[in-house]
């Protein structure tokens, strides 16, 4: 169902996200583990934050197909 748990990687540490992990969803709609934001040097505006599995739930582009599909 959601193809991308094990593969989306925090891109600070570059550890895959696991969806029980507490996350920050900012305003481009990138995935950081909580307690690597504020390791980073510039930050985005947070826009969402809870576990994984949540913002799996929440947000419908994490279970869109690859888009290769033709009409």
């Amino acid at each position: 169902m959601f193809e991308i748990v094990g593969r989306l990687r925090c891109p600070i540490c570059s550890k895959p996200v696991q969806p029980d992990e507490k996350v920050f969803l900012d305003i481009i709609n990138t995935v950081v583990h909580q307690k690597c934001y504020y390791k980073a040097l510039r930050r985005l505006p947070i826009q969402d934050e809870g576990s994984f599995q949540k913002m799996l739930l929440k947000y419908p582009f994490f279970n869109e197909e690859d888009g290769n599909d033709c009409m």
